[in-house]
């Protein structure tokens, strides 16, 4: 997903239109809060620090980065319900946030779709990996792996998470039979992988790309539409003849519902331009991060397709919450 230059442009535009009374009662000088679903750390957090000082700069006015981690990501969404639709109450929503706890968690009484999008910022890709040990060389040898053995098990970052889901929507796709074990936390799945106790990882590329590096992990696809900038002879799974297994965490920047179209239209103005900014771009690649900007409208539509998809995998797998 992404914006044309033309976009861009248009959202610049537009916020430069917008009326003058608009502009003088907004920002007032109170600090904007952007909270954060989960604890510092994280794509969302990261994403967050990096964006949001350049955002100040042009607002002449501070962004506070308030992480609210709890119920999968899910309380920060319960808590953009209940802020004022005032412009000063943001969420830096993830895929967990917008997609899958709604969908596993009915208990979360928000709808992700009821928000006020105002841009998507980065995707990060979605990378099988396997110990070096490990026979499969690609897609179609871990295929027969699976095959061949009746007790072949996944590791996750837990219940619920974008790795448990993206695993379960590779199984949907090939008809496939894994184990799931679940951890807390990506990087105890991944220890557990090294140390021989689970047999595959559908994790994200940034957590695992030292060990990829350091050759104690092996990349066998990427679970994207694309391959990836950061690993460019990485083949994509739909290249190694399994289609539709896309996935990947991703942050949008959120207001509550009913925010006033120029607040939303001039946040994301400035949000394109802090992305634009060459050492946020060279920041944010660097982590393995691929900047994907977007439009309101863009990112309102995305929203809408992802909680979509991960609603029926939910479903057809039998994942709920905790």
């Amino acid at each position: 997903m992404g914006i044309t230059r033309r976009a861009a442009v248009a959202a610049s535009l537009a916020a430069l239109a917008v009326p003058a009374r608009a502009q003088t009662e907004w920002p007032k000088g109170q600090p904007i809060k952007v909270l954060i679903p989960f604890a510092p750390g994280g794509v969302p957090d990261i994403i967050s620090r990096i964006v949001t000082p350049k955002m100040g700069e042009a607002l002449a006015q501070s962004f506070v980065v308030d992480n609210k981690p709890g119920a999968g990501g899910g309380l920060a969404g319960q808590l953009l319900t209940q802020a004022a639709p005032d412009g000063y109450t943001l969420l830096m929503g993830t895929v967990s946030t917008m997609s899958i706890v709604p969908a596993i968690n009915p208990s979360l009484k928000y709808d992700p779709n009821s928000f006020a999008a105002i841009g998507l910022a980065a995707v990060v890709p979605m990378v099988v990996v396997v110990r070096a040990e490990s026979p499969a060389q690609d897609m179609k040898g871990l295929v027969e792996l699976i095959k061949s053995k009746p007790n072949f098990n996944y590791g996750s970052s837990g219940n619920g998470s974008i790795l448990h889901l993206t695993a379960e929507l590779f199984k949907l796709r090939t008809g496939l039979k894994m184990q799931h074990i679940p951890y807390r936390g990506s990087a105890p799945a991944l220890q557990a992988l090294l140390a021989g106790e689970i047999d595959v990882v559908f994790d994200a590329l940034p957590p695992t790309m030292g060990q990829i590096k350091a050759g104690k992990l092996r990349a066998l696809g990427l679970a994207m539409a694309k391959r990836s900038p950061a690993l460019p002879d990485l083949k994509t799974l739909g290249e190694q003849g399994i289609p539709g297994v896309e996935a990947y965490t991703w942050a949008g920047l959120y207001a509550p519902a009913g925010t006033a179209a120029p607040i939303v239209t001039r946040l994301n103005a400035e949000l394109l331009k802090s992305l634009a900014d060459p050492e946020n771009a060279r920041k944010i690649s660097e982590l393995g991060y691929e900047l994907s900007p977007s439009t309101p409208a863009e990112l309102q539509a995305h929203t809408a397709a992802e909680l979509k998809k991960w609603t029926e995998v939910a479903r057809a797998a039998d994942v709920k919450a905790d």
